[in-house]
């Protein structure tokens, strides 16, 4: 039997293979084309960079952040104590304790913070103009612009609203934190001890992680303990919401006005973010210290809490502030030139 030259090879050469269309369709959901990538962070700019720059911010200044919280919370008289006690008696994660759990939800806040001023001023904008016919921020987009009356206005309302809404997302997991980085602390009676600081073995003592802060304050106080001293932190958080946007965008304006064309990200938003976040701190300080407080002697035995209560007491309620300047100048200074920076990247994507 003999078979004709066209189909000669058929028994042994099947049919090349076609891709199926959900084989193809999952192709393209995962080999994101760059135009859809542009699309994508240019609709969410915004939250792109205040993420991306607050991450590397919150890390930057952990350490300070650590030695600012147990100077609210313990009576020492100067940072150089403060520092050198954490090193004897809590050894190197004394200076980053609490601080990689909560980053992610550190970040989630400052997404939404930047997120809900950035609507709020747009929308504020917009209801100005409908009344007074002139829009507040096409006013201060104006090349060699000054602050007026207002911009001042809708910079503050929308920063006061920004800070309010976000003081309930972020008021647990700054609890949380507090109480880890003090738990080591408060289980030594707070330093009421004379010998406190030259008693090396808390280095061995086990510490709180997050999770375990949280589920202990939920067991003796119920869910509402995750809440304890909210009204000091809401009140905290929406005037310093205020104050630091409109100090920020104020400050930034007249500096770009004195820096002529320079467009840099490092320049007028480097200037302004070290002001915005100085100012504010000045009038909100003792309201953090009390919400501090106020946070960090929860969990412990009945006797190890009065005593950290009382030796609380004993502290001013200015306590640590150089340190929190120091902090926070350098915390904002990366915050804000790097959110600038990447917003100007993603402007410029085609």
């Amino acid at each position: 039997m003999t078979l004709d030259k066209h189909s000669e090879h058929a028994p042994f050469s099947p049919p090349p293979s076609q891709p199926s269309p959900l084989a193809t369709s999952a192709g393209r959901s995962w080999n994101m084309d760059e135009a859809t990538r542009n699309k994508l962070l240019k609709n969410y700019k915004t939250q792109v960079a205040s993420a991306t720059s607050t991450i590397c911010a919150t890390l930057a200044v952990t350490p300070l952040e650590n030695v600012k919280t147990r100077m609210q919370t313990h009576n020492f008289r100067n940072v150089a104590q403060c520092v050198r006690y954490l090193w004897r008696t809590e050894g190197p994660r004394g200076y980053v304790a609490g601080a990689l759990p909560p980053l992610a939800s550190v970040t989630a806040v400052r997404v939404v913070n930047f997120s809900t001023y950035s609507v709020a001023k747009h929308w504020i904008s917009n209801f100005v103009e409908k009344m007074t016919g002139e829009s507040p921020l096409a006013v201060y987009n104006q090349p060699g612009s000054s602050p007026t009356v207002s911009t001042l206005a809708t910079f503050t309302a929308a920063g006061l609203f920004a800070g309010l809404v976000t003081s309930p997302l972020a008021c647990p997991f700054e609890l949380a934190k507090n109480v880890v980085q003090t738990s080591v602390l408060v289980s030594n009676r707070a330093q009421a001890s004379p010998n406190a600081v030259n008693d090396p073995s808390l280095r061995n003592k086990p510490r709180l992680n997050t999770a375990e802060a949280i589920k202990q304050i939920v067991q003796r106080y119920g869910f509402r303990g995750l809440y304890t001293g909210f009204h000091l932190h809401a009140m905290r958080d929406t005037l310093g919401s205020g104050l630091y946007f409109t100090v920020y965008e104020t400050v930034k304006q007249v500096a770009a006005k004195e820096l002529g064309p320079d467009k840099s990200p490092f320049g007028a938003p480097m200037i302004a973010g070290a002001i915005c976040s100085t100012v504010p701190w000045f009038c909100t300080y003792p309201l953090d210290t009390r919400k501090t407080r106020a946070q960090s002697v929860l969990l412990g035995k009945t006797k190890e809490v009065g005593e950290a209560a009382t030796a609380v007491a004993k502290s001013s309620m200015y306590k640590g502030l150089s340190i929190i300047l120091i902090r926070t100048g350098v915390n904002n200074m990366i915050l804000l030139s790097m959110f600038e920076y990447i917003k100007m990247r993603i402007d410029e994507l085609e």
